[in-house]
């Protein structure tokens, strides 16, 4: 049964963002989505603070509320005022993108009308409308986030007018990435690799700070490039660690205190990004920028679009997929890529994006040394 029959008014709209920063990219279709079909509605978005960076600048939202569930909110009495706001403005539907039981709570304590997520977590006597998810030969079927989130929209009544993750990027952002290439001396005229080591998710994601190190050296060996490397700024010590292993051949941008929105600017910026399989990657699909992933514990069909244009590397581990946080074992799924075949997809694809460049641009894609 549709959420929203034909022809109900629908004045305001409370949407509960994703919890981790890739998550909350992959959700922008869905975020345009109820702006395209509810444009007088006034939207409200519920999200974590740190979430708030990566969708800076996007013009869906007359209202940003933030949902610190970790600090802030952790605290009763703030927990019990955010809640008495969110009931102050009778919000008429609330879509709820996280599976968690918490963020349907919160939906239901702030007594909004119609609650719109997935039946999921011991949460559907909390939903209105709960969604089932997609099941294949009885059980759940990995689906790419984005598509996930459309579902949602989908079901009340939304029709999906684009599926293209889209993000933004303030001028000012742009024009410091541009004092920071002068600063470092970083010509335009030369492919910009930026590395970017960091997943929040846990360690289970991340690769070696000699592999990130010996694909910056050979990098510079192979190609006439800059390698950067920008990390968050609670990941210095990952930073300071490759920086050294890479003896001088990688320039470390974590001390310029790299945000989130600064983040955005900067794999706009560049030429390729080089990361795991985290939020940054998500950010490069967004601007459409080249990007080699270096996967092990997710299961690919969660995060796969054709709208990326890069590189997955994957080693065939038994162990994979897991989603551990952390893993019991050896980590073999990301020990085993090796920074040789980094760079080798790094210039395959250099050149596959270069086909597609008119020949003056192309010209500065790929520049091998002789």
């Amino acid at each position: 049964m549709m959420v929203v029959p034909h022809g109900t008014k629908i004045n305001s709209i409370l949407i509960t963002a994703p919890s981790w920063v890739g998550d909350a990219v992959m959700a922008t279709p869905a975020f345009r989505c109820v702006r395209e079909n509810f444009p007088k509605a006034k939207i409200s978005l519920l999200l974590r603070p740190f979430v708030k960076g990566v969708l800076e600048g996007a013009p869906w939202f007359d209202e940003w509320i933030e949902f610190d569930q970790k600090e802030k909110h952790k605290q009763p009495g703030k927990y019990l005022a955010l809640i008495r706001k969110l009931r102050k403005e009778q919000f008429d539907l609330g879509i709820i993108l996280p599976n968690s039981l918490s963020s349907a709570l919160v939906a239901w304590l702030a007594g909004i009308k119609r609650r719109v997520g997935y039946n999921r977590d011991a949460r559907s006597w909390l939903l209105t409308n709960g969604v089932e998810r997609s099941k294949e030969k009885g059980k759940f079927q990995p689906t790419y986030m984005a598509d996930y989130y459309l579902r949602l929209c989908a079901s009340t009544g939304c029709e999906i007018r684009s599926r293209e993750l889209e993000l933004f990027t303030s001028r000012e952002n742009l024009e410091k990435v541009d004092k920071l290439f002068s600063k470092y001396r970083v010509s335009r005229n030369k492919p910009i690799f930026l590395i970017n080591p960091g997943a929040s998710f846990g360690s289970s994601k991340g690769w070696t700070v000699e592999g990130f190190a010996r694909t910056a050296e050979l990098l510079h060996k192979e190609l006439d490039c800059h390698v950067l490397l920008a990390t968050a700024p609670e990941e210095r010590g990952i930073a300071t660690q490759i920086e050294k292993a890479a003896g001088g051949k990688i320039l470390n941008l974590t001390p310029e205190h790299v945000t989130l929105d600064l983040l955005k600017a900067l794999i706009k910026k560049a030429s390729m990004l080089i990361t795991v399989d985290s939020g940054p990657r998500h950010i490069a699909v967004a601007f459409k920028k080249p990007v080699v992933v270096l996967m092990g514990p997710t299961d690919p069909r969660y995060t796969h679009t054709s709208q990326e244009v890069g590189r997955v590397i994957r080693e065939r581990v038994d162990c994979a997929p897991c989603h551990l946080k952390e893993c019991p074992k050896d980590h073999r799924c990301m020990e085993w890529i090796k920074p040789e075949k980094v760079v080798e997809a790094c210039k395959e694809l250099m050149v596959e994006v270069a086909s597609t460049q008119p020949p003056s641009k192309a010209a500065n894609v790929a520049t091998s040394r002789r």
